[in-house]
């Protein structure tokens, strides 16, 4: 995405460009990077995780404490109002924590209620460290109860958060700052995101911040992303769970093949992977020899991302050079993130964010399709991860030592911008948070 400004009346208004439309921003679905992004401003949770350093912060709650190991209180702040009017109340909060309860990460929750006036108390089935910080993350964010019967709820949702949606067509998302929120008033008044659909022929140079003085002095910030491209081999199919294919392919696909059959503006924007982070040094090649009888390979990714595209091109040519047949679906998100499909391989991203601790097992575990790929104890490891047992690099490890993960690239994050531009602080997603950036004014 691009982005740019203007001033209407002394207005602070962001605008940009996505090459994809965002129809679907409800909490607890499946959503992609951008709509995490988008919903984080326009919702708000009982918990806040600050993004720059991964510590818990106060939002819904203003405190909480853990009574017993199966039980945690949250005290609530009254006068918090949704971007439609109307007070937040209790039954709103239950009601929204409710409905996860379906989802892996949130099904140790056996009860929540309200012993007094804005005290919120959670019962669990076994012992979780990390519940404040799952209360923080998307799926968790407090919707109006009745918003089954709001129309077009997903992509004109209506929270608590420091936004609130104006417009959302396949052309344009427009969110506006909420005079009401509870917090501090966000300091750019509008963000406008235009869908220009030939612009996802460019490689993603991530976003561009573009101020009304034409050729002001440009600042550049730039990030690895925690996180990385990589293979996923679905252990349902025949050549899925062969070792020797898996060791094979991940031999003729390694990142440094990869690289070096990228165009040039993508290879100086990707890093060759060898562990789901940047600091880690997990994956081990072995030589591989091609397994007899190997004829073709079906590779899945979902749609509307240019960067699969590219990838599965140079994978394809480099499975035809040993007269393999590289087959690609495209699919949907959501089925993608559902995994019901079967495909010998996956071209997947992770993007973890702040605390790592908490996100690399918790993005892994939430997507049902890497539950359904890799068969493991799930629930066991789940339970260690909340207990504060698990190590995650040796965890992490597991799942590269028998090629059910290849990391492939890591990919560096930009935002461009102009000096002008304060309190822009790139996230983890390679996006910022709205409320805290602000436009100097010209030197009068």
């Amino acid at each position: 995405p691009h982005r740019g400004r203007s001033f209407p009346q002394g207005r602070h208004n962001l605008r940009g460009h996505s090459y994809r439309p965002m129809h679907n921003l409800l909490p607890g679905t499946a959503l992609r990077r951008s709509e995490t992004h988008i919903a984080r401003q326009i919702f708000s949770s009982l918990t806040r995780v600050n993004e720059e350093n991964g510590e818990l912060e106060a939002d819904i709650a203003h405190h909480w404490q853990q009574i017993s190991p199966l039980l945690w209180r949250f005290y609530l702040r009254p006068g918090i109002h949704f971007h439609h009017g109307r007070e937040l109340e209790m039954e709103d909060v239950i009601a929204s924590l409710t409905r996860i309860n379906t989802l892996p990460l949130y099904s140790h929750i056996t009860k929540i209620d309200s012993p007094t006036a804005w005290t919120l108390d959670i019962h669990l089935s076994q012992p979780d460290r990390w519940l404040p910080w799952l209360l923080g993350q998307v799926p968790a964010m407090i919707l109006p109860r009745e918003w089954e019967t709001l129309a077009n709820f997903a992509s004109h949702p209506i929270g608590t958060g420091p936004y609130a949606v104006r417009r959302n067509t396949p052309n344009q998302l427009k969110i506006l700052a909420f005079d009401d929120y509870f917090g501090y008033r966000a300091l750019i008044d509008e963000v406008n995101v235009w869908v220009l659909p030939d612009i996802s022929e460019e490689p993603a140079c991530g976003l561009m911040l573009e101020g009304p003085i034409q050729g002001g002095e440009k600042a550049i910030e730039s990030r690895l992303e925690e996180g990385c491209y990589y293979l996923l081999f679905d252990a349902r199919t025949p050549r899925g769970a062969h070792p020797q294919v898996r060791e094979w392919v991940s031999h003729v696909l390694s990142p440094t093949n990869l690289l070096y059959h990228a165009d040039e503006p993508l290879q100086q924007l990707w890093f060759p992977a060898v562990g789901l982070l940047p600091r880690w040094h997990h994956a081990r090649p072995g030589p591989g020899e091609k397994p007899a009888g190997l004829e073709t390979l079906t590779l899945t990714f979902y749609r509307e991302h240019i960067e699969h595209r590219v990838i599965a091109r140079i994978m394809s040519a480099l499975l035809a050079e040993h007269q393999v047949h590289l087959h690609i679906q495209e699919i949907d998100y959501d089925q993608w993130h559902a995994g019901d499909i079967e495909s010998d391989i996956w071209l997947n991203s992770a993007n973890f964010t702040l605390p790592l601790d908490f996100s690399l097992f918790a993005h892994l575990c939430e997507v049902p399709l890497l539950q359904n790929c890799i068969p493991r104890d799930w629930q066991g490891d789940a339970a260690q991860w909340r207990a504060g047992e698990m190590n995650l690099a040796n965890w992490c490890q597991q799942l590269l030592t028998n090629k059910a993960i290849v990391p492939l690239i890591h990919h560096w994050l930009i935002i461009q911008g102009q000096r002008s531009m304060r309190g822009l602080r790139m996230n983890t997603l390679g996006w910022f948070d709205f409320k805290s950036a602000w436009f100097a004014p010209p030197d009068p």
